[in-house]
């Protein structure tokens, strides 16, 4: 393992990144942490730092919210255990990372309940207004449906549960301590 810095935003946003972030990468797989402002209420038993992780093979982030909402009621299907994933655009240099959100992703909730696909429209709008490129738009949905096929179903039909999620890299940064060091400014 080895400690990186890492940088994230959106794709394509004129808003500069946010970061440095501390980040610890294992092979194929990247977990970072950052702590989310006082207005966010935490998960009970959760604090306001929130992991995030990434399959930077696939540029597919993931992580377990650490809050409910910004006012105490909880978000529509949210619950503590439902993972947030998103398509994400990753570029590396020496020892940092930086991580572009491109719009698409689903909740997983670990108790079974359906999977819900989400911001297919943000997808398209960014594609329409230019702040997506088709070369970038297209290999991101061949990496996402190539995620979705190793992570979530690789039957054609549904199964009643999943293959691989979540993926063995992920579990195991998850098992570091928080924080992963100290915060950089």
């Amino acid at each position: 393992m080895e400690q990186v810095e890492v940088w994230q935003g959106r794709y394509g946003d004129p808003v500069p990144l946010s970061g440095p972030l501390r980040g610890v990468r294992a092979d194929t797989a990247l977990a970072y942490e950052f702590k989310l402002p006082a207005r966010f209420i935490p998960w009970p038993g959760r604090s306001r730092l929130e992991r995030v992780f990434v399959l930077l093979d696939l540029g597919v982030s993931m992580s377990l919210p650490a809050r409910r909402s910004t006012h105490g009621a909880d978000r529509a299907g949210s619950a503590p255990g439902t993972w947030y994933v998103g398509l994400v655009d990753v570029t590396a240099a020496q020892d940092t990372i930086t991580v572009r959100d491109l719009y698409i992703n689903v909740l997983v909730p670990a108790d079974g309940r359906l999977r819900r696909l989400l911001d297919l429209d943000e997808f398209a709008d960014a594609i329409e207004a230019g702040h997506l490129d088709l070369t970038t738009a297209m290999d991101g949905l061949r990496r996402w449906q190539h995620f979705l096929d190793r992570h979530l179903h690789t039957a054609r039909d549904p199964q009643s549960q999943w293959t691989g999620f979540p993926p063995q890299q992920v579990r195991d940064l998850a098992a570091l301590p928080a924080p992963l060091g100290p915060r950089l400014t």
